[in-house]
């Protein structure tokens, strides 16, 4: 009976010292309970995974569109030159291209800032999510957590310098992944039912491949003319006309293509990751 009522009394201190230090030390007990959670995900590597699958998947579409862009570039280029025998008439296939190929050339630039975005975002990615950066954080992290109970004599500036500097590993270990899926889910469930990457592609190749279809009758109905027709069609306003029209029809919806996909890749690319970047300079300076 005494041994029993000893268990009971021994048990109770126990719970009124777990209750009080529970009580005292809540928040301790909460970034305790947060970090290794953090550690449990950045040992887990299925974000990791899926995150690199995303950056990887996002970088081969962006090249497929720089790969479309520049074919258009191209024979839009060769469609420029294809007639050169009434200069004027030239001159008015230019005055509809021209513009197209400006902006085929912009874009481009575009892209290529739009494929290093994602190139540095694919080795930021590989070195965060490195087994020499996660064992640096686990071992920040376990420090961290002792040093929240165990104080030493004059630890202050010390401690808060690490702490600090634990708060940044954390922050920049998931920054990357979740800014990648932000991206995807952005994209994903507001930008494509509106702007479609893969639809939008599609219709630039296929102006493409109008243009070059033009491009190929004119030389070959130039080659196949006889001598005399050549000297006909050399003063013939109409043919010239046609083929400014025929152009006219090809491009006559490229531009908005390019609009939308230029859109859509600055958000994606550039406008969110710079919008990280801002959002890790504020808390960067709160926390230094």
């Amino acid at each position: 009976m005494f041994f029993i009522l000893l268990v009971h009394i021994y048990l109770s201190a126990i719970i009124s010292f777990m209750k009080t230090f529970i009580i005292n030390n809540w928040n301790k007990l909460l970034l305790v309970a947060l970090t290794f959670m953090a550690l449990f995900f950045a040992f887990s590597f299925t974000l990791d995974e899926n995150s690199k699958k995303l950056v990887d998947d996002s970088f081969k579409q962006a090249a497929i569109v720089f790969g479309s862009a520049k074919a258009l570039n191209g024979v839009i280029s060769l469609a420029q030159g294809t007639e050169i025998n009434l200069p004027f008439v030239v001159v008015a296939i230019g005055e509809i291209l021209d513009p197209i190929n400006d902006l085929v050339e912009q874009f481009s630039l575009i892209m290529l800032a739009s494929l290093v975005s994602l190139g540095i975002q694919k080795i930021l990615l590989g070195f965060l999510t490195n087994d020499i950066y996660n064992y640096v954080l686990f071992t920040f992290i376990l420090v961290f957590n002792i040093w929240l109970f165990i104080r030493f004599s004059k630890d202050e500036i010390i401690r808060n310098i690490f702490f600090k500097a634990t708060f940044i590993l954390l922050f920049l270990r998931f920054s990357i992944p979740f800014i990648v899926y932000v991206n995807d889910v952005s994209y994903t469930y507001f930008v494509k039912p509106q702007y479609n990457i893969e639809i939008l592609n599609d219709n630039i190749l296929k102006v493409k491949d109008e243009v070059s279809k033009i491009n190929k009758d004119t030389i070959v109905q130039k080659e196949e003319s006889s001598f005399f027709n050549k000297i006909v069609e050399k003063f013939d306003i109409s043919f010239y006309e046609k083929k400014v029209e025929e152009y006219k029809d090809a491009v006559d919806n490229s531009s908005q293509y390019l609009i939308d996909l230029i859109i859509v890749f600055i958000f994606q690319t550039i406008l969110l990751p710079i919008i990280f970047l801002y959002i890790l300079y504020i808390l960067f300076r709160k926390i230094v």
